[in-house]
């Protein structure tokens, strides 16, 4: 191989890895989810599918860039990560609005509608034109400022309490101002035209959120089992 392909393989092997593991647990939690419907919460379907996303774009993204995929997938590729993109907004709002509650529930309701609308221009834009990039900005802008909201109410404990519903309080917000910090800064990046934040903590970012939650589903699996012992 030459440098340059050492190079790339060097570079994708991380995001590579992180989509693997993303994909696998969102399917494993959709999975699960779906064989004890009506014992969980609505939120950990959609963290299942938000994971999935993001695995399925970080894995077949890197595989594309090395030129590992068939043609035939290859070519739709581009659709299929367009859809993805845009989506991915909607998916998200969706898992923390089961955890919402009041008008932060009610804005996060506004903030799904927005995304649904905006969703719906890009991919209409991008089968018309070959590209959506005109209305990505808004879709970056929306996460922004829907991440925003959140990270703030959750970064101060009395709107913490009033607005949000936490198995674990502590664990939770921790995980949640961490993944905040991280993607308001980089969904305001190119709409303002900010330097760009290592590609690198996208992933990173996400795991410490999916680990977060993970933590918390263990404890509560815990809990319920010890209760269930006792009885």
């Amino acid at each position: 191989m030459t440098d340059q392909v050492v190079e790339v393989l060097r570079d994708r092997i991380p995001y590579i890895l992180f989509g693997t593991v993303f994909l696998f647990i969102g399917l494993c939690v959709c999975g699960i989810t779906v064989m004890r419907r009506g014992s969980g919460e609505k939120f950990v379907i959609w963290l299942g599918i938000w994971s999935a996303i993001e695995g399925t774009e970080y894995l077949f993204g890197s595989l594309a860039d090395l030129g590992l995929l068939p043609h035939w997938l290859m070519v739709s590729l581009p659709y299929a990560g367009n859809v993805l993109s845009f989506s991915v907004v909607v998916i998200a709002l969706l898992a923390f609005l089961d955890l919402s509650q009041d008008k932060l529930q009610r804005f996060l309701q506004g903030a799904i509608g927005a995304g649904l609308a905006i969703a719906v221009a890009g991919v209409a834009l991008f089968l018309l034109t070959g590209s959506s990039f005109k209305v990505m900005p808004y879709n970056h802008l929306l996460a922004a400022v829907s991440i925003t909201v959140l990270g703030i109410v959750v970064a101060v404990p009395r709107l913490s309490r009033r607005f949000l519903v936490l198995p674990n309080r502590t664990v939770l917000s921790i995980g949640i101002l961490l993944f905040a910090l991280e993607a308001v800064y980089g969904n305001l990046s190119l709409p303002l035209r900010l330097p760009s934040p290592p590609e690198i903590l996208d992933p990173v970012g996400f795991a410490v959120l999916l680990f977060c939650f993970g933590l918390v589903a263990v404890q509560s699996l815990e809990v319920r089992s010890s209760q269930s012992a006792r009885i």
